[in-house]
């Protein structure tokens, strides 16, 4: 199967956007882009004064910045960054619908009102909801040593799973409200699982 469009995944931090977007990518035979990647590059030539939105997450050692910062401070970071990546991705969407190049795009810089507002054709967006629980789990499990060097690593990952779960919320209610696309993970379903619920959605769509 191949595809022309423009599919973009959404999802906190750490719900599986990247690796779902990577296998989609192979399946449909396209370019896979992860907007993280895309970050760490304009980051390298930019700077906090030029771009503060695309800088607002760089605040000295990420322990200092998830332990010491408060819940509010790290979403309010999170928007700026949001914000300002916005405009890149929205231009990349718009080159590829106009060139009629298939992509798989994912990043949680992606919010459900925003892609609406394009209303651009040959573009899907699947939105990966994931449980709680699920989340936390595999934060635990996966990020133990990115704890390490904490004053406090308790409060740290207490703060950076506030954070996520506030995005994981934000982008279920406004999928939610506009009737998109909601890929939910409960912890049983695998990549090909939910790589198999974007195809078969593709699919309908294409009739």
């Amino acid at each position: 199967m191949t595809s022309n469009k423009v599919i973009l995944i959404g999802g906190a931090p750490g719900a599986g956007k990247t690796t779902l977007g990577s296998a989609l990518a192979v399946k449909l035979g396209v370019t896979s882009l992860t907007i993280d990647d895309l970050v760490t590059a304009v980051v390298a030539v930019t700077t906090p004064e030029t771009h503060p939105g695309i800088h607002a997450l760089r605040k000295g050692p990420h322990t200092e910045y998830f332990t010491n910062s408060s819940v509010e401070q790290l979403i309010a970071d999170a928007t700026l960054r949001h914000e300002a990546t916005w405009p890149m991705i929205q231009q990349l969407v718009r080159k590829y619908t106009k060139s009629g190049r298939g992509i798989v795009i994912d990043g949680w810089h992606i919010r459900p009102e925003w892609v609406a507002q394009l209303q651009l054709p040959n573009v899907w967006a699947g939105w990966l909801v994931i449980d709680p629980t699920v989340l936390e789990a595999r934060e635990r499990q996966n990020n133990g040593g990115w704890l390490k060097g904490s004053a406090n690593p308790k409060r740290m990952f207490k703060n950076f799973m506030a954070r996520s779960l506030w995005y994981n919320d934000l982008i279920k209610e406004q999928a939610s409200a506009l009737q998109m696309n909601i890929l939910f993970q409960d912890g049983s379903k695998s990549v090909d699982d939910l790589s198999q619920l974007v195809l078969t959605n593709l699919e309908r769509n294409d009739r």
